[in-house]
């Protein structure tokens, strides 16, 4: 019943994220609180990150690319106008939640 609970955005910045990548998305998918959506905003990754990302087979999860490379502060407004959640908060691909 996670319609009855408010929607969390989580916004994911990332550049060239391959290492860390993986595991960071495992730990937001493998929180107890599900009514979440995975803003991901690929800042002109050059490696082998979208395939990565792609690999999780997750309607929650919605990658956006960048057309060019931005700032960190700018990347994180483009991602979160791109939110639908009541709550935001921020998971850097090179991090993980317990």
């Amino acid at each position: 019943m996670t319609e009855s609970k408010p929607l969390v955005s989580i916004i994911m910045n990332c550049h060239n994220g391959e290492k860390y990548l993986h595991e960071s998305i495992k730990s937001i998918i493998s929180q107890i609180y599900k009514n979440w959506e995975l803003i991901f905003f690929d800042n002109q990754s050059k490696d082998f990150t979208k395939k990565i990302l792609k690999k999780f087979d997750d309607k929650r999860i919605k990658y956006f690319k960048s057309k060019k490379f931005l700032n960190l502060y700018e990347a994180r407004n483009l991602a979160i106008s791109k939110a639908k959640g009541k709550y935001i908060c921020f998971c850097d691909y090179d991090d993980w939640w317990k």
